[in-house]
């Protein structure tokens, strides 16, 4: 498996990054086509789940990642981060204010960013029946 890995979901509801060591911002550059693919392809909106609980490091020009699809492209939804240790969280979390995105949740677990997105695509999924 690459350090960056990008995929749908079985369901192809929203998108999986699964991010390890070792990590460089060129593995994530690749995966950005990846994944720009993917929402072009898609009529909907494609929230994403990043794990990154298997990282020990961020890469020092890791601030170009605000540069994704994830959050410039129109189809683009929630962000859920999985895994990010506390000082990580409060950078991106200041980033984030400044770009004025608003649609990121961080997790502790797979677990708990899965059910969230569940009830997320499952609340989506009234909402467009009704």
């Amino acid at each position: 498996m690459m350090p960056v890995d990008v995929r749908l979901s079985d369901d192809e509801k929203y998108l999986i990054y699964k991010i390890t060591e070792p990590f460089q911002m060129a593995d994530l550059y690749e995966a950005y086509k990846i994944e720009r693919h993917y929402r072009d392809e898609k009529p909907y909106i494609l929230h994403s789940i990043v794990d990154m609980s298997g990282l020990n490091h961020i890469p020092p020009n890791w601030l170009t990642a605000k540069a994704g699809p994830g959050l410039t492209h129109p189809r683009s939804g929630q962000i859920l981060f999985v895994g990010l240790s506390r000082p990580y969280r409060i950078i991106i979390d200041i980033i984030m204010r400044v770009m004025r995105y608003n649609r990121m949740q961080f997790f502790n677990t797979w677990e708990d960013a899965q059910a969230y997105m569940e009830e997320l695509i499952a609340s989506e999924q009234v909402q467009t029946d009704g």
